[in-house]
């Protein structure tokens, strides 16, 4: 299912693809591109890149999307290989956390630095750490080390998504970026799908270090011929006058500074408390209090920088950013929980190969496409977006809800039936929030309008997965403590899910299976609540219609 908002979708909505751009304004800030240019004429297209040099970087970018793409997919189908190659429960909410947290505490950062310092240079480095992240994975000599390694891969993501966007402009006239935009977003979706499948497979055949060793020459590749072949721009004067000290200030260092330790406070203590911790340990109520209070001056530097601070109050204060921020973080985030622990259901209980679980997850992500392309054409049609959020907050709760009900004995129909109704629930609405900011807000700001609902995209599954992880932590210790009362529940948190299934007699094995079921479905209750709250940003979205505004 879909990571957040893809690269091309926020490249067709970005209002720099729909503003011609003249070899003088290349990687000049959005907000000071006019928007009643007049349409390029032939002469203006001569400083774009032509015959060889145009398609080895037009393939650059399509092997950076589908190796972005593959990373974020293929995780949760390794994540019962990984527990029981480190015998290891507790830090399966890591895996995919602390990539998403990296993502998102510094992607805002990343916008900058493309547009104080060299395009060139800033991408490469993002590709080079990202290749340095998939070699730490690759041979991580233990969980801790491993959760280290996608903590990089997702830090380069932030860097690589901003990249895209810089280098599509810089690549394509206005005339033919949507139509590679539509090509590029194929090739996302076909990653999408072809990820978990690709995992499954190299898992079940290979090993799980081949999912993060086959990035490595995928990334040498994507960075020997953006290097040879990607000519680097010259920013405006204004930005080139600026001293270096002056840059760094436009960076907003202090709000990253404060921003990225406080959620990583309220990460750890979300992970620790009811597992290693209890929740009144000291320690536990440090963390809450240490994220409390870097957020508020987090707050504050943002509020004393006002345009200048990496989310600007006016961008916030909007009622339709706020609301889809809230929807978006729900939806993704609720339906993440489910998505990401049902390859570990397939294989834990069900009893299914990492490369049959993966095919197993096709109803679920083909139906969430389906979902978004039928939400994208009916929005066309009738020209209201919130009716397609609403139907996914009253869709959600129904499908998640489904998913909880699933035993041991269920059957592989109902599996998939209940998945599909999944994935469709939660691509109905997924695509609206963006169109909602794009409607709505003024041009110079729909760009950080977006980015806002991205970071919320990526923001929800980052801290619900964690919190879930928790949630199963707790509920496995109880739930198997009770038909293996002879065993320590902190050697239960310290085992594979597949070393409980090995270190039991055939006479327990269904009872361990049950306690199994019983602790993944009602970690997905957590997902369920959290799709509850769709409801919120649904219902406070303006009702405006899009052909209005096109008129």
């Amino acid at each position: 299912m879909a990571q957040g908002m893809t690269m091309s979708e926020a490249l067709t909505m970005n209002p720099a693809l729909r503003e011609p751009e003249r070899p003088d304004v290349v990687g000049q800030p959005m907000e000071q591109m006019s928007v009643g240019e007049p349409a390029e004429t032939a002469e203006d297209e001569s400083h774009y890149p032509t015959g060889t040099r145009f398609k080895l970087i037009l393939f650059s970018i399509g092997l950076v999307l589908t190796m972005a793409s593959l990373d974020s997919s293929i995780i949760a189908v390794a994540v019962p290989s990984l527990t029981a190659h480190w015998h290891s429960i507790r830090d399966v909410g890591w895996y995919s956390t602390a990539y998403r947290l990296s993502q998102c505490s510094f992607q805002f950062m990343f916008g900058r630095l493309y547009k104080m310092f060299s395009v060139k240079a800033i991408y490469l480095v993002s590709i080079m750490i990202f290749i340095t992240g998939s070699l730490v994975c690759a041979t991580a000599p233990s969980s801790t080390a491993f959760i280290v390694g996608r903590a990089i891969c997702g830090l380069s993501c932030g860097g690589i998504v901003a990249g895209c966007f810089t280098l599509f402009r810089q690549a394509l006239p206005l005339r033919k970026r949507a139509m590679y935009a539509s090509i590029f977003s194929a090739v996302e979706g076909i990653s999408d799908i072809t990820g978990p499948m690709l995992g499954g497979v190299l898992v079940e055949k290979l090993s799980w270090r081949w999912c993060f060793w086959i990035n490595v020459p995928v990334g040498v590749v994507t960075l020997a011929v953006t290097a040879f072949c990607l000519k680097d721009t010259r920013h405006p004067s204004d930005i080139r006058q600026l001293t270096l000290k002056q840059k760094l200030s436009e960076l907003d260092l202090p709000g990253t500074l404060l921003f990225f330790p406080a959620i990583l406070c309220l990460f750890i203590a979300l992970t620790w408390a009811g597992t290693r911790l209890p929740w009144s340990s000291p320690t536990v109520i440090a963390l809450f209090c240490v994220f409390g209070i870097l957020l508020a001056v987090f707050a504050v530097e943002q509020w004393l920088r006002g345009d200048a601070a990496t989310l600007p109050p006016r961008i916030l204060k909007n009622r339709n950013v706020l609301a889809g921020a809230v929807f978006s973080l729900a939806c993704n985030g609720g339906t993440k929980v489910i998505e990401y622990y049902l390859p570990t259901y397939l294989q834990a209980v069900k009893g299914y190969s990492p490369a049959r679980s993966a095919v197993l997850l096709l109803p679920l992500i083909l139906c969430f496409c389906l979902a978004m392309l039928v939400q994208g054409t009916c929005v066309n049609a009738v020209g209201y977006y919130v009716p397609f959020m609403l139907a996914g907050a009253a869709l959600m709760p129904i499908a998640g809800g489904l998913m909880t009900t699933l035993s041991v004995g269920s059957g592989l129909i109902q599996i998939l039936g209940y998945s599909a109704f999944l994935g469709f629930a939660g691509g109905i609405g997924f695509q609206a929030p963006q169109v909602a900011v794009q409607n709505t807000l003024p041009e110079q700001d729909s760009h950080m309008g977006l980015a806002v609902i991205l970071f919320a995209q990526n923001f929800g599954p980052a801290i619900f997965i964690a919190a879930a992880q928790t949630v199963l932590t707790n509920r496995l210790s109880e739930n198997l403590g009770k038909v293996l009362p002879s065993m320590d529940p902190a050697k239960i948190e310290n085992m594979g899910l597949g070393d409980l299934k090995g270190q039991i007699g055939a006479s327990k094995l269904r009872d361990v299976l049950k306690g199994l079921d019983k602790s993944l479905t009602e970690t997905w209750y957590l997902g369920v609540a959290v799709t509850c709250i769709t409801i919120v940003g649904s219902g406070s979205m303006k009702w405006t219609k899009i052909k209005q505004r096109r008129e």
